[in-house]
């Protein structure tokens, strides 16, 4: 597993759990979330308290200078640099799990997911998604079909899983195993660092905000 040092603790963490920054050419520092923008950049620990308590104090703004060894004003750093990473890894996870889709790796709507399980052959399922405004009782229906060893996460509400997959009315959806679903599950787990969530487990639910 590649480490990084959080640019805050001063000590290496799994890159999973980071998120990267970089300036600008205005001189901004901005999250590069998928950690491919050009230029020397930083690493940060994805937590949201962590991050807003080093803007205010301009902490965030002498540690960017020390390592990139280059002067950061306070005013080059975001006030809402914690938002911003929050939208861009939900837009991140929702662009991906429309990726998923086309690849043939989702299945969504509770009747769909059951009959997906109960069919021989079918893929191993990685991740049950459930709407934030669904029926509690759905949500545990289906845990008790997909079983102890697959997650199941609360993050967006069903507005925003039917956007990101092109249906209406979309409240769950099982992902299947996949390469892209490596990177869709560590993105869910910083996401949910960032806010505070615990980790993923199999029991792990988060709260859109």
């Amino acid at each position: 597993m590649r480490e990084r040092r959080c640019v805050l603790k001063m000590q290496a963490e799994a890159e999973e759990s980071l998120v990267r920054l970089v300036l600008d050419p205005d001189g901004t520092l901005v999250p590069d979330v998928a950690a491919r923008l050009p230029g020397r950049g930083v690493w940060v620990s994805a937590d949201a308290a962590l991050i807003d308590a080093a803007v205010s104090s301009g902490q965030l703004a002498k540690a960017v200078s020390r390592s990139l060894k280059t002067g950061v004003p306070r005013s080059a750093v975001p006030e809402d640099l914690s938002a911003q990473i929050d939208r861009l890894l939900v837009r991140r996870l929702l662009d991906r799990l429309g990726l998923e889709q086309r690849a043939g790796h989702v299945v969504t709507g509770f009747d769909k997911i059951k009959a997906a399980l109960a069919k021989r052959g079918a893929g191993k399922p990685r991740l049950l998604l459930a709407a934030t405004d669904g029926a509690d009782d759905g949500r545990r229906k289906l845990k008790a079909a997909v079983g102890d060893t697959v997650p199941v996460v609360a993050l967006f509400d069903r507005e925003a899983l039917s956007k990101a997959l092109g249906r209406d009315n979309v409240v769950h959806v099982l992902l299947m195993n996949s390469g892209g679903a490596d990177k869709f599950e560590a993105d869910v787990g910083r996401l949910m660092m960032m806010r505070g969530v615990a980790p993923l487990t199999c029991d792990a639910q988060g709260n859109e905000g």
